[in-house]
């Protein structure tokens, strides 16, 4: 089997659909056997990608569902979040908290946090728990029920609607990032 053959049925078992041309491209460079780290690099590859891009017209919206109201989305769907919005609070009380949470963070995602000079039984500083080298874990805003804009790999954009909480789901979250819809 043809390595770009073997990456789309990889992908398909993920029930990732990707362009064939996609796939295509990025293999024509590849000369080595199809290895866990060949894929995990075309997996990365993926993500940073726009669906536009690399997408197959099976991961797309169904026909006019722009139009429609109150649906459930057929799986599996291949959507990519443009815009995120939680209902439960106002948009200024959610610029506030982006700010805030961008302010605590400090340049580059990084926090100083300065801990009482404590000794330890050697002699050395002990680091308070949950301070972990000062390394904020990303910015967190706190949510309740998030609004979002999905886009496939068409083009299309609907708004959704978390129906449950979805961990990852919320303001201040990393936009373009991958969601598949089953």
């Amino acid at each position: 089997m043809a390595l770009p053959n073997q990456v789309l049925a990889h992908f398909a078992s993920k029930q990732l659909h990707l362009s064939p041309t996609y796939i295509s491209t990025l293999t024509a460079s590849l000369h080595a056997p199809l290895s866990a780290g060949v894929l995990a690099n075309l997996h990365t590859t993926f993500l940073n990608s726009s669906l536009q891009q690399s997408a197959a017209q099976q991961s797309y919206f169904p026909p006019a569902i722009a139009t429609q109201h109150n649906t459930t989305i057929p799986g599996p769907t291949l959507v990519q979040v443009i815009h995120v919005q939680d209902i439960g609070k106002s948009r200024i009380a959610q610029l506030e908290a982006l700010e805030k949470a961008i302010e605590e963070a400090g340049p580059e995602g990084r926090r100083v946090v300065e801990l009482p000079a404590e000794e330890g039984e050697d002699g050395e500083n002990e680091i308070a728990p949950g301070a972990q080298n000062g390394v904020n874990e990303g910015i967190s805003v706190g949510k309740s029920i998030c609004k979002v804009l999905l886009e496939d790999g068409r083009g299309e954009r609907v708004y959704g609607m978390e129906v449950k909480p979805i961990e990852g789901i919320k303001v201040g979250m990393s936009l373009g990032c991958k969601v598949q819809v089953l």
